[in-house]
């Protein structure tokens, strides 16, 4: 059953011959109501590739729930909804008992039944007071049956709090004087045969509900459940990572503080990223030699990711092995062996300890995208929701950046009153433009501004925000006077702020302010060096390089961005624009060709009425040398 027809349980009644329900004079009336919906799984998919077998067999099994399930546990239905059914009963254990059939009855009819033509339901139970006309129900209870449905994996029944405590209530009822009845026989007994074992999943975000909602498995969960039991929602919004002091391999007394250099040096850097938070050596110290178990450490640090590694020291030259494991798995997602010079170390620049972490940082993004694309949205840590719509919204592929939107729309749920995820949904609007995939660039303006309008209305100073609304003027508006506004406030709110220095140097460089635009996008390389998205930060930094007639440090900038994202058709540009102002018209031929493969329909007149200097010397000059190239004036 889609999302659509789960919202339209309070839509149009459809009329059943088996309600029972008779509102006196044909009006609505407020009951008491135990709700089951249950859903078809991959029902879609079924009817398209199976659809005469799929449509019998289903009808056959509402038969069978109409005609033997529903008498046997005092229930009546409501609807049918062509892939999924309503019911509703007095009680929450006959609402359970009778979902458990529903399942062990296809259960049994999936034997001998190719797996890929099985069917299996979810069902959601629901305890409320609910509307009744006397023919449907309706109500916030009732939608609430069909959201939590969709928690539950094939065969499963997820129940909501006020269902499980009906039907603890009932359990306790058993009990006689002085006992408690808490056993599966006990349960058994009441369901019928069926265990009636409540899982507690914690509090779960649910669509179109403002709150999370307590809900529990009730029986076993399937060998594929969509919901484990740990949920907690008031995580942060940033993993947390531990670095042990490194061990020696030698004995040598003389290199024992190497091991501490090595951490200091890696935990100054990361400790600059705005994504992560660092725990102080102070407290990592004590776990030096005894890194025996990821989970012992983090149980005691709350990390969620631990580095740790060793080294061995020649003659003033180290090699030096480190290791990243994250703490839900206790599996390492990352290590390496690198070499450097001993003295490297003691420099603030330090080229070894700068390697560690760079590779570490983007190992946890990299490590929170595969979490995201492989759990279920509802599972997952909100750091992982963030740092993975991050990186998948500069990812080149169009399925996963589009699939961003998803994660993002979660975090939303999750955290209302937190401005920082619906900044980022501002920052998915320009990418989606400046990237050639919106169709309406207009509609794209309008919603990226509600989106950074609804994440200063939260927190009026956030720099994020600030900086993100600044370029959809830029960007998307071509409005260059409140962008520069905007920029300035971000960086006056946040000074340490690197893509509000990077956005604001971009916003100079389309006004031609070249020297001040190169300076502003150099703090913000220089104020997040390990950016995940340096691609992009290198990108708007050429921008701001050819902006100041720096000809040659735009097209470095430029190549450098595209070793990391080939896919950014601006980059392209950049480098095209940097190529002819350099007399070197045949590389830019090359570099346009790639760009246009990107965006083929692209022309010297769309690119002018696209960007907000087009009216300046700054725009007139790259459309000019875009030209050059060899971009079509028109379609």
């Amino acid at each position: 059953m889609s999302d659509d027809k789960a919202d339209k349980s309070d839509g149009r009644p459809v009329r059943n011959e088996q309600s029972d329900l008779r509102a006196a004079g044909g009006g609505l009336v407020r009951q008491e109501a135990v709700v089951l919906l249950v859903d078809l799984v991959e029902s879609v998919r079924l009817m398209r590739q199976h659809e005469t077998d799929s449509i019998r067999r289903w009808t056959d099994f509402v038969q069978i729930v109409t005609t033997r399930i529903l008498p046997r546990y005092h229930g009546v239905m409501v609807k049918s909804l062509g892939d999924g059914l309503m019911a509703r009963f007095e009680a929450v254990h006959d609402a359970v008992a009778a979902a458990a059939e529903m399942h062990r009855t296809l259960a049994a009819q999936n034997a001998g039944i190719p797996e890929d033509r099985q069917f299996h339901l979810r069902a959601g139970i629901n305890s409320a007071i609910a509307w009744s006309d006397g023919i449907d129900i309706y109500g916030t209870g009732v939608n609430l049956a069909a959201r939590l449905a969709t928690l539950a994996g094939p065969g499963e029944t997820i129940a909501s709090a006020a269902a499980h405590e009906r039907l603890a209530a009932a359990l306790a009822s058993l009990a006689n004087p002085g006992e408690t009845i808490g056993s599966a026989a006990a349960r058994d007994e009441l369901t019928h045969g069926v265990d009636a074992l409540c899982e507690d999943l914690g509090e779960c975000i649910l669509k179109h509900f403002d709150k999370p909602v307590r809900a529990y498995r009730v029986g076993p969960a399937s060998p594929h459940p969509s919901l484990t039991a740990r949920r907690d929602y008031g995580t942060p919004m940033e993993p947390t990572i531990a670095i042990i002091p490194f061990n020696a391999r030698n004995d040598a007394p003389a290199h024992f503080d190497v091991g501490n250099l090595i951490a200091d040096s890696v935990i100054w850097r990361l400790s600059k990223s705005p994504n992560l938070k660092v725990i102080s050596r102070l407290s990592t110290n004590v776990f030096r030699g005894r890194m025996s178990d990821v989970a012992e450490v983090s149980a005691h640090l709350g990390a969620t990711y631990i580095l740790s590694g060793g080294y061995v020291v020649d003659a003033g030259r180290i090699l030096v092995t480190s290791e990243l494991s994250a703490a839900r798995t206790n599996q390492v997602v990352w290590t390496d062996r690198m070499k450097g010079d001993i003295a490297d170390l003691l420099q603030p620049e330090s080229e070894l300890a700068q390697r560690i972490a760079s590779a570490v940082y983007l190992s946890v993004f990299e490590a929170e995208v595969e979490h995201v694309l492989t759990q279920p949205l509802p599972t997952l840590e909100s750091y992982s929701l963030l740092l993975g719509s991050i990186r998948l919204m500069h990812r080149s592929s169009k399925e996963e950046f589009l699939q961003t939107r998803k994660i993002l729309d979660e975090l939303i749920d999750r955290h209302s009153r937190i401005a920082a995820p619906r900044a980022w949904l501002a920052n998915w609007y320009i990418l989606r433009v400046t990237r050639g995939w919106s169709e309406d660039r207009k509609r794209e303006a309008a919603e990226a501004l509600n989106a950074s309008h609804a994440a200063l209305d939260r927190d009026p100073s956030d720099a994020l925000a600030l900086a993100t609304e600044g370029f959809v003027h830029c960007h998307l508006l071509n409005d260059l006077d409140t962008a520069r506004k905007r920029c300035d406030q971000a960086v006056d709110a946040n000074p340490s702020h690197a893509l509000g220095w990077l956005y604001r140097g971009t916003v100079n460089a389309f006004n031609g302010e070249g020297e001040a635009a190169v300076a502003a996008t150099r703090r913000a390389l220089e104020l997040s060096p390990l950016d995940p998205q340096r691609y992009y930060f290198e990108s708007l930094g050429a921008t701001a390089e050819l902006s100041a007639h720096h000809h040659e440090e735009a097209e470095r900038l430029a190549r450098s961005s595209l070793i990391h994202n080939r896919m950014h058709p601006s980059t392209w540009r950049v480098l095209t624009i940097a190529l002819v102002s350099q007399g070197r018209i045949d590389e830019a031929r090359a570099a346009l060709a790639s760009m246009r493969k990107l965006e083929p329909a692209l022309t010297v007149e769309r690119y002018i009425a696209r960007i907000p200097n087009a009216q300046l010397e700054t725009g007139r000059r790259w459309a000019r040398c875009l030209e050059m190239a060899g971009l079509p004036t028109t379609s």
